[in-house]
């Protein structure tokens, strides 16, 4: 996967960053890239800085952030609050994001099982009902766009068999399933304010409790079905973040089961065709969904689950 580069980041650069907001002479640590949009920086110890790719696609998702992180918070959701928001193109030819930092670990580095975390992953439901609920369009979040469309995943295991991912008999398997999947798919969902990439790289909790800090990296941010915010993860969460999500949600305004997993098959059967991605998150990998989602279903699971089995 070819990716734009970064701008050229200096040291010198970092520091007058630092001076134009006010933070003073920092040590600044570049952080390990486990994502694909941002360079990211510790400024001293309680200050992050996000340096997007230079391409219009990874600017524009920085521009997000910068109207959805502040109608987020005034909703309720645990995330880190802007400092700065620079646009001037003086000091770097992109835009730039300070933030404060919340300290902990994301829950993607720990390399836990869902079952491991089922309170962080219920945390992140009630945080997600809490912002599909409390943004309205008419406010600031109105000038965001509904994310980028992906293709109809019906349209997929035939092209993945001729690219030799698999057999055609495991194309119609996997054709037939969506067919049924279909039908729950067919009316467009209520559309609400979506964080729009909840992989576990973007979650905050605290190394020894594994207590929930924070949802982090809004820049895929938009106006979708609410089911999209239950994708970009292992389906083995899902039920927790459910769980969580009806504490504070009207039924009637819950994802369906059948919507959620139809999400989870097209990004990977997205995925599939990528090469492998070594050393970036689970979520950007190509076979990790897919299996996940077979492992989902040995587990033999209950409830309206159970219906939606291959």
């Amino acid at each position: 996967m070819e990716l734009p580069p970064f701008p050229e980041i200096t040291p010198g650069v970092l520091q007058a960053i630092a001076d134009r907001h006010g933070l003073g002479t920092r040590a600044s640590t570049r952080l390990p890239q486990v994502g694909i949009f941002n360079a990211i920086y510790l400024l001293g110890d309680d200050v992050v800085l996000r340096i997007p790719r230079n391409h219009p696609a990874f600017v524009k998702a920085t521009r997000n952030e910068a109207i959805a992180v502040p109608v987020a918070r005034s909703a309720g959701v645990r995330t880190p609050a802007i400092l700065a928001f620079d646009d001037a193109h003086d000091l770097l030819p992109v835009p730039y994001t300070v933030y404060e930092r919340v300290h902990g670990e994301t829950l993607g580095r720990l390399d836990l099982d869902p079952d491991e975390t089922p309170a962080a992953w219920r945390e992140v439901g009630r945080d997600l009902a809490r912002l599909h609920a409390g943004v309205s369009r008419a406010g600031p979040a109105g000038r965001l766009d509904e994310p980028e469309s992906l293709p109809d995943p019906r349209e997929l295991p035939a092209e993945l068999a001729e690219a030799g991912h698999f057999g055609p008999v495991e194309a119609r398997w996997l054709e037939q399933w969506l067919d049924r999947l279909e039908p729950a798919v067919a009316a467009p969902g209520q559309q609400v304010l979506v964080h729009g990439d909840i992989q576990s790289t973007n979650i905050i909790v605290q190394p020894r409790s594994l207590a929930y800090s924070a949802l982090l990296d809004w820049g895929s941010c938009g106006w979708a079905d609410a089911a999209f915010d239950f994708a970009g993860i292992p389906l083995r969460a899902v039920p927790f973040l459910l769980d969580g999500y009806r504490e504070v949600a009207r039924r009637e305004d819950t994802p369906a089961e059948a919507r959620i997993l139809w999400r989870h098959l097209q990004l990977a059967l997205v995925l599939l065709q990528r090469p492998p991605q070594p050393g970036l998150s689970w979520a950007e990998r190509p076979a990790g969904m897919l299996l996940e989602i077979l492992r989902f279903f040995a587990d033999e699971p209950g409830g309206s689950w159970r219906d939606l089995r291959p």
